[in-house]
């Protein structure tokens, strides 16, 4: 191989026919042991290595975040909002039984560990070693016929982004209403505030506000992601704090307290329940949605992968749970103190609008009218909430913008093209709350089948190919990939969420005999329908679409006309800088590295 040719694919696709994956064998370790000291070596092609041990982007590359504090806040802001306090509780209420919740919240920690933890730490590793979106990822790792896995993540992603732009503007909408009227100081004022706001064109307006911010938060990438979330998370999550150090001291709040952490064993033979736990775990983390592997294409070798990966998720889910304590001692508290029995409040718990959807927009105002200051605090909780919730909205469209910048489309192009088409998917959910339910359980489900095709990723490059060139030998002063972590991904991971689909179809074909197979808000015919749409969509796109190939035109004029849309061919190959310090847009399957499975 001629030292100043770029590396072709014939020595990375043969493993080491005639030759040739030896030899880009030699050469990644040579290039790998000079990244380790900070050198360049030579004998690599375009050899950036020495740009991402030191923290600096290459000239023409992408930037990077700046600090770990940046990382750990960004990841954070990917995940923590409206999952944690809108979803995360009424979830809670919803398998909260006569005796308690006790047994969902057991079921939801066993997930974090067992599927949430296992499958970020595959994003986190795979964004940064291929510096590619999740469709280029799969494409890279196992070969391009199986672009259509990511397709469908993405697509999973992108459904879920078109309705969460609506929770978003609903957050934005009670900030307004917080600031401009006096908090209701019941429930029934409450539900009617969340009722006119419901039957209003406001969600609309809302969700097009929140569409057109987010897009233009990530119009420049990490450049704007990083500072923003240096701010709002912590914001949020002093907040958050407050809200629970309050509500705790509330007359009976112990008794909501009492009653979240009682079991109900009996809940265990519910397959809605289990299901429920490992989505809501997911939704909470963000595992399978992809905004990790994404966000991590920005990542510095030297900025822990295995740790963040691992203490990010935990963080989440405590503010999780702090959410849902808040929750559960400020409707005790109040409905107590009007003298009704534990069976009512049990009852009210779950009976908040379709499927529960109102309980936080409902009980926080409450809780925020019995303090001094509670309009103020108000309107700073869903300020905060609103921009929280904007940060991860900005990691849902980064992903689809970050995968068609992959196949050749400018970011600005891509960021309208991404936008306008959320608002208008999402626009059913905003002017029916019936849809946005339907949505929510469609695609929180979804992210179970996201969560599994990651998982084939790693078998089909080789797990322990996986654990050695990903992790353990590319990171730099970060925790080895645990064996605990392939012991979970070989057997443990894979069968519970494959179980689960499988347990909850059946139940519900079980449980709804005459009505599963018509197409009704709630049937297990419109989930599959849906799935089966994404799936196709998946399957039509991989078989047409490919990076583009662009020539620049000769003409100066309209080579720059053209390249505001589009990047050219050689853009594209030096527009990514490989895992191995190579400039290279190849498939680098484990055999190019000395793997095998």
């Amino acid at each position: 191989m001629n030292e100043k040719e770029p590396l072709t694919s014939s020595g990375v696709e043969k493993g080491g026919g005639g030759g040739g994956g030896e030899e880009f064998r030699n050469v990644y370790q040579q290039g790998s042991a000079a990244a380790m000291v900070g050198g360049c070596c030579a004998k690599v092609p375009g050899c950036c290595a020495r740009y991402w041990n030191c923290g600096k982007a290459p000239p023409g590359q992408k930037k990077t975040f700046s600090s770990s504090l940046g990382v750990v806040l960004s990841m954070l802001g990917s995940v923590v909002g409206t999952g944690n306090i809108w979803r995360y509780p009424r979830i809670v209420a919803n398998h909260a039984e006569q005796g308690g919740a006790l047994v969902f919240l057991l079921v939801w920690a066993l997930f974090l560990w067992l599927w949430s933890i296992p499958i970020i730490l595959i994003e986190y590793g795979v964004g940064r070693f291929t510096r590619k979106g999740v469709i280029e990822s799969f494409g890279r790792l196992i070969g391009p016929s199986y672009r259509l896995l990511g397709t469908f993540a993405a697509i999973v992603t992108f459904c879920i982004a078109s309705y969460y732009s609506v929770l978003l503007g609903w957050c934005g909408y009670y900030f307004v209403q917080s600031c401009a009227h006096p908090l209701p100081e019941d429930e029934i004022k409450s539900k009617e505030v969340f009722d006119n706001l419901q039957s209003s064109h406001w969600p609309i307006l809302c969700h097009f506000l929140s569409i057109l911010l987010a897009s233009l938060s990530v119009s420049r990438g990490v450049s704007t992601i990083e500072p923003v979330n240096k701010v709002i998370v912590p914001a949020l999550l002093l907040i958050v704090v407050f809200c629970f150090y309050w509500s705790i001291f509330l007359p009976y709040a112990s008794f909501g307290i009492k009653h979240m952490f009682s079991p109900t064993w009996s809940s265990f033979k519910n397959s809605k329940m289990w299901l429920d736990g490992l989505s809501q775990n997911a939704w909470d983390t963000g595992a399978g949605l992809g905004t990790f592997l994404t966000y991590s294409t920005y990542m510095k070798r030297s900025q822990g992968s295995v740790r963040l990966g691992t203490i990010t998720p935990i963080c989440n889910n405590v503010v999780s749970l702090l959410c849902g304590m808040i929750v559960f001692c400020n409707v005790f508290s109040t409905k107590m103190e009007e003298g009704q029995t534990l069976d009512e409040i049990v009852l009210l718990l779950k009976d908040n609008g379709p499927a529960n959807t109102g309980l936080t927009f409902i009980w926080m105002p409450i809780l925020f009218s019995n303090i001094g200051v509670g309009r103020f605090l108000s309107a700073i909780f869903f300020l905060c909430l609103t921009l929280a919730g904007l940060s991860s909205l900005i990691a849902l469209l980064e992903l689809v913008i970050h995968c068609l910048s992959d196949f050749g489309i400018r970011r600005i192009p891509a960021t309208i093209l991404t936008g306008t088409c959320a608002f208008l998917l999402g626009l059913g959910s905003a002017w029916d709350i019936d849809i946005l339910v339907n949505q929510d359980s469609v695609w929180a489900y979804a992210m179970i089948i996201s969560g599994l095709m990651l998982l084939f990723l790693v078998y089909r490059y080789g797990i322990f190919s996986f654990r050695k060139n990903i992790y353990n030998n590319y990171g730099i002063g970060d925790w080895p990939l645990p064996w605990l972590w392939v012991i979970s991904v070989l057997s443990v991971t894979p069968l519970l969420g494959a179980l689960l689909i499988v347990w909850w179809m059946v139940e519900e074909i079980k449980n709804n005999t005459d009505t599963w197979w018509l197409f009704s808000k709630d049937s297990l015919a419109m989930v599959l329908a849906q799935w089966g749409g994404a799936i196709i969509i998946a399957i039509s796109l991989n078989w047409i679409i490919s990076p583009l190939k662009i020539k620049p035109p000769t003409s100066p004029k309209l080579r720059r006309f053209v390249g505001l849309f589009v990047k050219f061919e050689e853009d594209m190959t030096e527009s990514t800088c490989a895992a191995d310090g190579t400039t290279s847009s190849l498939y680098i399957g484990p055999e190019g590295y000395g793997g095998g499975g």
